[in-house]
């Protein structure tokens, strides 16, 4: 078999070779705890693409930048096109990849062992899928919106969060979509929509009849450019800012109605487990850089005449950091397999991306504890990566609510106060 470094080093533009197809990936499913052939050749070759083209560019950053700058980014971008990188969660159908989700989960990882791995995986050297709703659309959505942000590398938001709460937004939503003729016409505002300031449309999630609950919830697509919407800057913590969206007498098409009206819910809830799961993924990718950085630090660092790696104070931390992220890989995976099963995996997924998260939170705080001053500056990311994964344990559904929903499945009915 090639070695690594053989299939990295294929000439520029040259199709994966037949154990990294992308194709061939597809067909095959987790049998066991070894990966199929095609599919660690798949991982391989992406881990050596990161560490040779993505982290020497970020290496060359100033310290101060947020993200890859665009034209840097679209050079990367260009070559992980002719190495067919490109949207691989995406469906076949519609440029995509049409990566299983478990074969994403390890994709992700790889693509999440660099600098500016959130919040996409890669940085978007890899392209960005639109929002998953949009799979679910008519031919006229998949033609205008879908195959155009595949085709061209287009960002996308995704908007459903509110002021008023964003972890139950069942029943904090107060954006509203009234049906006038031939348009709707929304009003309210969402908080923590991520791109939505560079994006060009992205699906936004309204009331259309407040009195059925999460019944009358509906998906619509929205184009930035649409009189009436306001985007507007949030800094947080973490590099990547956020935005929020100001809604005021937006008028839309009915066309843009991602499938029928209270269907809305029903549509985020598939986006669920494979956006929890690419959380927990890009923290497992983090988490294993942090513990390489320590562990070379520990075998070169000497303090009082001997190396920081026989330390105990140094050992045990580093032991229990390889532990829990292989705890963490086998929930993901587990979640993951039973995802491509067609089966429920919603709390399987809340599993793996409440451990993961908090994992990585715990690796990347040891490892910079191990570096000490080192671990502070910023030319070693980890301390990048230690506000990214506090800012991962509240995204997508925060550490509570995701012990509420694993014991809610526990308690069934006595969760709530009632007795079966």
């Amino acid at each position: 078999m090639s070695s690594k470094s053989d299939l990295f080093e294929r000439p520029v533009g040259a199709p994966l070779l037949a154990s990294t197809n992308t194709a061939r990936v597809r067909d095959q499913a987790f049998s066991g705890f070894d990966l199929p052939q095609e599919l660690q050749s798949l991982s391989d070759v992406l881990r050596e693409f990161v560490k040779k083209e993505i982290c020497p560019v970020e290496a060359s950053l100033d310290p101060t930048e947020r993200a890859i700058p665009e034209d840097k980014l679209a050079l990367l971008q260009a070559k992980a096109r002719q190495l067919d990188f490109w949207c691989l969660d995406a469906p076949v159908e519609f440029g995509g990849g049409g990566l299983s989700t478990f074969q994403m989960t390890v994709v992700w990882e790889q693509a999440s062992r660099h600098r500016f791995a959130f919040p996409v995986p890669g940085g978007g050297v890899f392209g960005y899928s639109p929002p998953v709703p949009l799979y679910s659309g008519n031919d006229d959505q998949i033609d205008r919106y879908v195959r155009p942000a595949i085709a061209k590398g287009l960002k996308t938001f995704t908007a459903i969060s509110e002021p008023t709460g964003g972890s139950d937004p069942a029943r904090a939503m107060r954006t509203t979509a009234v049906r006038q003729g031939d348009h709707f016409v929304l009003n309210g505002r969402k908080m923590w929509s991520t791109n939505a300031d560079e994006a060009d449309f992205g699906v936004v999630y309204a009331r259309t009849d407040p009195a059925k609950g999460r019944a009358g919830i509906s998906a619509f697509v929205l184009e930035t450019n649409t009189p009436g919407m306001h985007v507007s800057k949030i800094p947080v913590m973490r590099n990547h800012w956020t935005t929020e969206i100001a809604l005021e007498n937006c008028k839309i098409p009915v066309e843009n109605l991602i499938g029928k009206e209270g269907e809305g819910f029903g549509l985020a809830q598939k986006w669920m487990v494979r956006g929890r799961l690419m959380l927990a993924s890009q923290a497992l990718g983090v988490a294993e850089e942090a513990i390489r950085l320590a562990v070379d630090w520990a075998k070169e660092r000497e303090t009082f005449g001997a190396l920081l790696a026989t330390r105990q104070g140094i050992q045990f931390p580093l032991a229990d950091s390889l532990v829990e992220l292989n705890a963490a890989r086998l929930l993901t995976w587990q979640a993951a397999w039973k995802d491509d099963q067609g089966e429920d995996a919603r709390v399987e997924a809340s599993m793996a991306k409440l451990y993961a998260s908090e994992m990585g939170f715990r690796v990347v705080d040891r490892a910079i504890q191990i570096l000490g001053g080192m671990g502070l500056a910023k030319e070693m990311n980890l301390e990048h990566w230690f506000r990214d994964l506090r800012t991962m344990r509240i995204v997508e559904g925060g550490s509570e609510i995701q012990r509420y929903l694993i014991a809610r499945d526990m308690l069934g009915a006595a969760a709530i106060g009632r007795r079966d």
